[in-house]
């Protein structure tokens, strides 16, 4: 123990002594750490840490399979029956998302809030923090209305009053009761803002259609809590074997509806996991760069230390003592980068949670905690052993009688090869890194100029919503968002106005079945699905989508007129191939009972809905049109979506937007104002997200490259200082000299690059899901990469070149 005192003491003595290589090295191990750690912290968040809920493990999701759907939105009956049926659960709950008129302060709010039944905290094994959970006789039709709200809302509206429990909030203009505030850290199991809710009330204590129709499926998502000792396949099997009895029971709405069953952290995790783990594949090579430069800076002041490790080794020191101690200098010196790096990786994983996606899941759950210290420790010592490990074993080896010449180089054409082979590594790390962050910024421009089927320039998105009780008829719905359309059309600037149930890009669908009038009609659960639009009739021009053939939507078209569909040119293209669709019917099965038929007056092209890379849904890539007005009122809600374009930037008239709203009353709210850029923007934040770090990742490992190049390069003409004044001495002009010494580097680059293709052509396969537009192996990308490596090589090589072209003769020959 005191010999293992004695080194570390040493060892920091030493590395004090030579400020200079220590900066520079422990730099390097802090960015390359310091990223691993960074980076490390998001992926345990995400993948490692047990999810918030009690054995987490027995959690299970479950879908409804059906109509080329293998997650669908379930049905609430088919629920009930799954809950009452089941063998392998303890219990299921079920929650619908649905939005809040918050009303009774300052202003009316817009709050998000979900619907679940009276078991949903116990499935998830969450107890409030305040006040107590749902009762069973609170989830019936016509119980009093209780809530359970969101710390944050508990904090920003009652004031975080411990007495709140017993108070009454008005939502959608009626009093629900508080019985209960959610822990701080609670958030629910989906993804996305979308999904959290600062109000749970229970599901059935309001009535709807979607509680008793097996035909509609309302976005109901479903969790369940395995039986002790029952496993996911038992209860596959179990739930399969549920879903073909109901089928056979209801073969109108449930023939080939079938069950999807994931654990409740696969579901969670399964989009993103390949993306972690490939941005920490790419920190992992930037910690092995800055591990090479660093190993060659001490093969360099090995080199220098020759004496000093012969003398010890003369007096009698074994070279196990003398490994020991130059291990211990390297993995002082790791250490204090890692140290250095925790700081980094705390700042840098303060900017990654600003910057993540919104959709990432977990993403509360990312933390610099004790398992991220001891990654970072763990990484420290191990980086140090790695670099460190080479030189001291070459450098406890030395030829005494040499090296204990007066005089006696320090160099050895053994340690130049070794640093070499570090520098070809680091360069083939850097063009694999360099490729990759290529191919997607290839990939990012590619997917940025798809022609999503409409203008999204000046185009601003907000919702509205209405107070239900005011608005309870859908006559005065109609009148109110006809007014407010003809107030915001009068603005000064405003082109064009609309409302919309369904905004594309935005996360959300809206799918009905239908049939071609005068075909046999297939049976209702087996209709065929088409995206669904309920628009005003300036939408066209607002979104400016083509018209192909046809009209869009007229004053003329209202409720006491033949209703009119408008279809997209997949639909026209799909069901009626080189046919005239104008003129021609369609029949929407609205419930089971009910069946509308609409005559087609136009067909528009088609819009992308649920993505950019693409087609729009494997099984739902048609869509068509209906006017608002001749909406059935049982289907109005005090609720659009409006677009608005305008002449310049689309935020700049909300003000007068707001302004307008105010001046209509009626306790309405404004929410979610975005521009559609925005809205694009947002559908690819996870890919812009990737891109910026790779991207980030690998200049950061050019730059570390292009150091170990330029080191490599600089102690080889030092160690030639003498061959290159007898060069100039016999006659070698200055442009020679440059040759020789460039030429070294872009041998060592050409190699390098070389290596590093033949790597990146097999590891770009691994990122084949993040590309569109372009190939994992496109030949531009590797080049363009090559051309740009070998430069940056090159120009890392000049400069020693420049020192080697003024070598004195006379003193590089004079006797050292």
């Amino acid at each position: 123990m005191e010999a293992f005192r004695q080194d570390i003491t040493y060892s920091w003595r030493m590395l004090l002594a030579r400020p200079g290589f220590t900066v520079i090295a422990v730099v390097a191990l802090a960015l390359g750490i310091g990223v691993n750690s960074a980076v490390f912290s998001v992926v345990n968040g995400v993948l490692l840490r047990p999810m918030a809920y009690k054995e987490s493990d027995k959690l299970v999701r479950i879908w409804e399979k059906w109509g080329g759907f293998d997650q669908g939105s379930v049905s609430y009956p088919n629920f009930k029956d799954w809950r009452g049926r089941n063998t392998s659960f303890e219990s299921l709950a079920a929650s619908r998302w649905q939005g809040f008129n918050l009303t009774g302060g300052d202003q009316p709010e817009r709050i998000a809030g979900r619907r679940v039944p009276s078991q949903m905290l116990s499935v998830l094994g969450v107890a409030p923090a305040l006040g107590r959970d749902f009762t069973a006789d609170e989830d019936r039709e016509g119980a009093s209305q209780v809530a359970i709200i969101s710390d944050s809302l508990w904090r920003r509206r009652l004031g975080a009053d411990p007495a709140a429990v017993g108070k009454t909030l008005m939502l959608d203009d009626e009093p629900y009761q508080v019985i209960g505030v959610l822990p701080a850290d609670f958030h629910y199991f989906s993804n996305g803002d979308f999904f959290n809710a600062d109000i749970l009330t229970t599901m059935e204590a309001k009535a709807g259609q979607w509680l008793t129709q097996r035909l509609r499926h309302p976005g109901i998502q479903v969790v369940a809590r395995l039986k002790p000792g029952v496993d996911i396949a038992q209860a596959r099997a179990d739930m399969t074997s549920i879903a073909g009895a109901i089928g056979e029971e209801y073969p109108d709405t449930n023939k080939e509806h079938w069950v999807t069953l994931m654990s409740l952290y696969e579901a969670t995790v399964a989009d993103v996991r390949k993306l972690l783990l490939m941005l920490l594949g790419a920190v992992g090579f930037v910690l092995l760069i800055a591990c090479a430069n660093v190993a060659n800076l001490m093969l360099v002041r090995a080199s220098g230390r020759q004496k000093e490790v012969a003398i010890r080794s003369a007096l009698g020191a074994s070279r196990q003592r003398v490994v020991r101690l130059l291990i211990t200098e390297s993995v002082m010196l790791s250490l204090a980068g890692g140290a250095l790096g925790l700081f980094t990786a705390y700042w840098g994983t303060g900017l990654a949670l600003k910057a993540l996606p919104s959709a990432l899941p977990r993403s509360n759950d990312i933390k610099v905690d004790a398992s991220v210290l001891l990654f970072t420790l763990a990484v420290s010592i191990l980086t140090g052993l790695v670099f460190g490990l080479v030189p001291a074993l070459g450098a406890s080896r030395p030829d005494l009688n040499e090296t204990l010449k007066e005089g006696g180089r320090s160099g050895s054409s053994g340690r130049q090869s070794i640093r070499n082979v570090l520098v070809v590594a680091e360069i083939a790390i850097s063009l694999v890194l360099l490729v990759g962050a290529g191919l997607l910024v290839r990939s990012f421009v590619a997917l940025n100029h798809v022609n999503s089927g409409f203008d999204d320039r000046n185009l601003l998105t907000f919702n509205i919503s209405l107070s239900t009780k005011e608005y309870s008829e859908a006559s005065k719905t109609r009148r109110f968002f006809k007014e407010f359309l003809e107030k915001i059309q009068a603005l000064p600037g405003v082109q064009n106005a609309a409302t919309t149930q369904l905004l594309p890009l935005d996360g959300n669908d809206n799918e009905r079945q239908f049939y071609v009038s005068g075909r046999p009609k297939p049976g209702i659960s087996e209709l065929p699905l088409a995206m669904n639009y309920d628009v005003s009739p300036g939408y066209l021009k607002a979104m400016r989508i083509p018209l192909l053939r046809g009209r869009f939507f007229e004053e003329s078209d209202r409720l006491d007129s033949g209703p009119v569909t408008v279809i997209d040119e997949n639909m026209a293209k799909q069901y009626f191939p080189g046919e005239e669709p104008i003129g021609r019917h369609i029949t929407v099965q609205d419930t089971p009972e009910k069946a509308i038929e609409f005559q087609i007056v136009g067909v528009v092209g088609h819009v992308k809905q649920t993505n950019l890379d693409t087609a729009d849904g494997a099984f739902v890539n048609t869509q068509f049109y209906f006017s608002s007005a001749q909406i059935p009122d049982e289907h109005i809600y005090p609720g659009f979506t409006l677009v608005v374009r305008g002449a310049g930037d689309p935020l700049g008239y909300l003000p007068a937007i707001r302004h307008a709203l105010a001046e209509m009353g009626g306790g309405a709210t404004l929410s979610r104002p975005k521009t559609m850029e925005q809205v694009r923007g947002e559908l690819i934040s996870d890919r812009r997200f990737t891109l910026i770090l790779v991207g980030l990742f690998s200049v950061l490992a050019l730059i570390l490259a292009s150091i170990g190049i330029y080191g490599v390069i600089s102690y080889s003409v030092e160690q030639r200082t003498r061959e290159i004044g007898i060069r100039i001495a016999l006659g070698a002009g200055r442009g020679q000299v440059v040759r020789m010494v460039v030429g070294g580097g872009a041998r060592l680059a050409l190699v390098g690059i070389g290596v590093g293709a033949a790597s990146g052509l097999a590891l770009t396969q691994f990122i084949r899901s993040f590309l569109f537009g372009v190939g994992p192996s496109d030949p531009v990308t590797f080049l363009g990469i090559s051309i740009v490596l070998s430069f940056v090589a090159m120009l890392a090589s000049y400069v020693p070149a420049r020192r080697a072209m003024k070598v004195d003769p006379n003193t590089a020959l004079r006797y050292e």
